[in-house]
């Protein structure tokens, strides 16, 4: 049932374009490396602009003891059923739109919008979803069984949105940073895109007991990163990177337009030559958490 506590409804158009040339076969990004979805989930704080950020149990295959943002990599399922369509269960922008921003094929922009709007669900509980009738999700409860069911591959994102007729809101999302990179420990090469979204309102993420979180919580982006200089935090380049880009931004609307006016070329390796981000890559600061797992 639609939510009672809010009465703003949102109008969903889906305009149907011309089929592209694409191969639903073909499922990987840059040079064949697996794709992958992040979410800088934002909120205007107190004291200003605050990002939800979780550091990674010590058992986890990849990046164990560091903290990221909510994220993983995409399911086969979170592609469409038809390559030309963005389906019933979307709302907002189309996959062209956001397809043409991030230099890929609307196939694998429709399958980085699920898959980052299911990681953001499953690790953080916030839902980036509409009911089908435009009205708003504030209560995710009803929901919240899914997180598990969701992680475990027994549903795809698509089950949940057709149960509950709900569809997902792309509006909420803005393409911000694409990252190729390899695992240091998987020696897997990962194509990440990831997005600046904003918390639905009345939304109140919160991590999954037991999930893939060691602890979680809001922090300004400062505050990360002095944790980060102090030995307090752990980072791979990328999210430091994200963090340093998002520390210039005081509110949720101008994180969204510095979104908006970012133009997302992959970043591909360490990128040593780049003066960018030569603090991360030559500052060595004293670890003060632990031997790494």
């Amino acid at each position: 049932m639609p939510d009672s506590s809010t009465h703003t409804q949102f109008h969903c158009q889906h305009h149907s374009d011309q089929i592209d040339a694409i191969d639903p076969a073909e499922m990987t990004g840059y040079r064949g490396a697996r794709l992958a979805a992040t979410v800088l989930l934002v909120r205007d704080g107190v004291q200003g602009l605050e990002v939800f950020a979780q550091e990674r149990v010590s058992t986890m295959r990849n990046f164990p003891g560091i903290t990221v943002f909510p994220g993983g990599g995409v399911d086969h399922r979170d592609f469409p059923a038809r390559s030309w369509d963005s389906g019933e269960h979307w709302c907002g922008p189309s996959a062209v739109s956001l397809a043409r921003r991030m230099e890929t094929n609307k196939y694998k922009a429709h399958a980085l919008v699920f898959a980052a709007v299911r990681e953001l669900f499953e690790e953080a509980g916030a839902l980036l979803a509409v009911h089908g009738d435009g009205a708003p999700i504030a209560n995710v409860a009803p929901y919240d069984y899914a997180r598990r069911s969701l992680e475990s591959h027994e549903i795809a994102l698509s089950d949940l949105m057709h149960k509950h007729d709900l569809k997902v809101r792309s509006d909420l999302l803005r393409p911000w940073a694409r990252w190729v990179g390899k695992s240091d420990r998987t020696h897997l090469w990962f194509d990440t895109f990831s997005f600046v979204a904003r918390v639905p309102d009345g939304q109140r993420p919160a991590p999954d007991p037991g999930g893939e979180a060691e602890d979680a919580n809001w922090f300004s982006p400062q505050l990360l990163l002095d944790g980060w200089r102090a030995g307090l935090v752990r980072f791979v380049l990328p999210t430091w990177a994200q963090l340093q880009k998002l520390a210039g931004c005081k509110t949720v609307d101008e994180a969204m337009r510095c979104a908006d006016e970012t133009v997302i070329h992959p970043i591909v390796g360490k990128c040593w030559e780049d003066p960018a981000y030569r603090e991360f890559l030559e500052f060595q600061p004293e670890d003060r958490i632990g031997k790494m797992p």
